[in-house]
């Protein structure tokens, strides 16, 4: 019982301080964050809890009226919050009834069906909609296995159009649907990544008949925060913008053709690969052996996607607040941020990011044997080429994915943050040996030779 009132006291302190730095921030957020912590405290809410707190709210106000809007509802929500941690602070947490909406946020589909499986009768029913709406935006192994995706998927108005639409609906549909789900448990718990996708699509499509839901899977990550409620307008793909894609791959020379596909895999989330890269992986067995006009296709579908990223994010967002995972701030908003405010919005940005993303993070660090490095673009183009980079991210992705508990690398990130930002704030002359410090500490994670790093890449082999 002490250990989980220990934990139950734990969350308690970070939803408090959680909600202090909100509102301490939120005169400097601006349009898009602000609706995404709305969206995401809402999701958290049964639909009559949040119909009464979100009251006449409306993403198409201006900012000012989101901000002030953002200051009653963060207050209202904690309140809620920590009223359903302490209901159920004194139970054993072995239970789906015993997790509060922020936890089962936060859980991976898996882990929640397999409970699920073992107690139907877990979840109350608008537990049990909110868990639908989740799977059927969840299309591949990794993702079903993603404790961020419960997170993520509010970002995307394919969610919010499912959410509703499974809350327009009697009860019996809903109880209909997780049944079924719950008849495919043997191979979402047990199956092959292969078999678990092929189920994932039927369970999608099962979905999507029972509501009246025709959202195409290659659409299911589009319109990224668009406003809600989303203007059919917006649906509509600009075809000049298409075309202008299009155009720029066209005309790339063949010998660049392969480092622009490399390009712009590394900067996709793990779901924007897979929704975009791994078809084509499937059907020619690997992107060096699919032929150059479909690259150039996918150079065109996926232009949109990546612009505004770049390859050297992860070392900008120290310096003027280019995220990687979370939404980027302007410059000069970051040059006011105090270096508190600058490192709670870089943990943010670290919690946001993919497993993927996060070894990105930290293996790009690592190779950058110089502090002019981290920021050379070009360097990180001909790394992406590099054997060793690739490992090195496809293992340490695969250790964050994991978890696991012996692997220390979520102190081993929030370090290596908190050093980088101490970094970029640095003179010249101490910046060497602070990168030389924080290589050496992510290399011993990685149980690697920093100094062989630092050869190749000087030599320039990287």
């Amino acid at each position: 019982m002490g250990l989980k009132r220990s934990k139950a006291e734990a969350q308690r302190r970070f939803i408090q301080r959680r909600a202090e730095q909100i509102l301490a921030r939120v005169n400097q957020m601006d349009d898009e964050e602000l609706r995404w912590t709305v969206r995401l405290f809402a999701d958290c809410l049964a639909p009559s809890e949040r119909r009464a707190q979100l009251g006449p709210y409306n993403e198409h106000w201006g900012v000012d009226e989101l901000r002030r809007f953002v200051l009653t509802f963060v207050r209202q929500y904690t309140r809620l919050a920590l009223a359903e941690l302490e209901s159920k602070a004194g139970r054993q947490g072995a239970h789906l009834g015993d997790l509060t909406e922020e936890e089962l946020q936060s859980m991976a589909l898996a882990e929640k069906w397999q409970l699920l499986a073992a107690d139907p009768e877990g979840l109350a029913i608008d537990q049990l909609r909110r868990e639908l709406a989740r799977l059927f935006m969840c299309k591949s192994y990794d993702l079903f296995h993603d404790p961020g995706l419960g997170q993520a998927v509010v970002e995307y108005p394919a969610y919010h159009r499912t959410r509703e639409a499974l809350e327009s609906v009697p009860d019996p549909i809903v109880l209909d649907l997780a049944r079924l789900v719950l008849t495919r448990a043997a191979v979402l718990s047990g199956g092959t990544a292969r078999e678990i996708e092929i189920t994932l699509g039927q369970l999608h499509e099962a979905i999507a008949r029972a509501l009246g839901v025709t959202i195409p899977a290659d659409q299911l990550f589009a319109h990224q925060m668009a406003r809600l409620p989303f203007d059919e307008r917006e649906r509509t793909p600009d075809p000049g913008a298409a075309a202008a894609g299009m155009q720029t791959a066209d005309q790339l020379p063949a010998e660049e053709l392969d480092a622009a596909v490399l390009t712009a895999g590394d900067l996709m989330r793990r779901h924007e690969w897979e929704e975009h890269f791994l078809p084509l992986r499937r059907q020619f067995g690997s992107l060096d052996r699919t032929p150059p006009e479909q690259l150039r296709a996918l150079l065109g579908r996926v232009a949109g996607r990546v612009a505004g990223r770049g390859l050297t994010d992860f070392a900008e967002r120290y310096r003027t607040g280019q995220m990687m995972a979370d939404r980027k701030l302007d410059p000069h908003i970051w040059e006011m941020l105090t270096s508190e405010e600058r490192l709670s919005l870089l943990e943010r940005d670290n919690r946001a990011m993919d497993p993927t993303q996060a070894a990105r993070h930290l293996v790009k660090i690592l190779f950058s044997y110089t502090p002019e490095a981290l920021f050379d673009a070009d360097f990180h183009r001909d790394l992406l080429r590099h054997p060793t980079y690739q490992r090195l991210v496809n293992r340490l992705a695969g250790m964050i994915e994991r978890r696991q508990e012996d692997s220390g690398l979520g102190p081993l990130t929030s370090s290596v943050t908190r050093m980088m930002l101490e970094l970029a704030g640095a003179s010249p002359a101490e910046q060497p040996g602070r990168l030389q410090a924080i290589r050496i500490a992510i290399a011993a994670a990685l149980g690697v030779e920093v100094e062989l790093t630092y050869q190749g890449a000087r030599e320039g082999q990287a």
